[in-house]
């Protein structure tokens, strides 16, 4: 009976999500790293506060292993939200990092050593041509001098409100960045793999460190 209500409130809540993220990033484009911040700000304190005990509760991975989970974490949000400046729609953004799937599988195959079915290559390779084709269909260059801006008015408010023009030179940019993000992530997920291996599982510390 409550299966039922947990997924629809976990849909609703992630469409909501990515509603009013989108509803920002136009508004603000550069805010996705305050807004990460701030996510990161509240994990922090309720992760001092019930994981480590104020200091008290000593972590069960070495803190020099979580450090380097923090720079690959710290590299790959940075690059995602910075990406946003450069001609990237908010839906474009979803689907790139969907791209994951090829990543891990390259990874797994180039540094564990991994094999993986046909069923496995045909399904990971479709998804991937689907992510190129959407990525290809995002892309309108226009004549625009490269970070060209327009100014455009807020319905609601009357206040001018910056629009940035396509050009082919940011969205280069965007698309970079974000497949340098999505092979970090992916050699982050690999890391994580290795460290709970070797450790055992901690979530709520791995969150809170991380």
């Amino acid at each position: 009976m409550y299966v039922p209500l947990i997924i629809a409130i976990v849909f609703i809540s992630c469409c909501l999500n990515v509603v009013f993220l989108e509803a920002m990033i136009r508004y603000s484009p550069g805010s996705g790293n305050l807004i990460t911040f701030s996510q990161f700000l509240f994990i922090a304190v309720e992760g001092f506060l019930s994981t480590s005990r104020c200091g008290r509760n000593k972590p069960s991975i070495p803190i020099r292993k979580y450090l380097s989970l923090v720079i690959l974490f710290f590299l790959v949000n940075v690059s995602n939200n910075y990406a946003l400046n450069f001609n990237i729609s908010v839906p474009l953004h979803i689907i790139f990092r969907s791209g994951s799937l090829m990543a891990n599988m390259l990874l797994g195959i180039l540094i564990l050593k991994r094999q993986y079915s046909a069923c496995k290559y045909m399904s990971v390779g479709l998804i991937t041509v689907g992510i190129i084709m959407a990525t290809l269909a995002s892309s309108h260059p226009s004549a625009a001098p490269p970070r060209a801006l327009k100014t455009s008015t807020d319905l609601n408010t009357g206040h001018p409100l910056p629009v940035r023009e396509h050009s082919v030179y940011d969205y280069t940019i965007g698309i970079s960045l974000l497949t340098f993000a999505l092979l970090l992530s992916a050699r982050l997920g690999i890391f994580q793999e290795v460290l709970f291996t070797t450790y055992g599982k901690h979530p709520k510390e791995a969150v809170f460190y991380q």
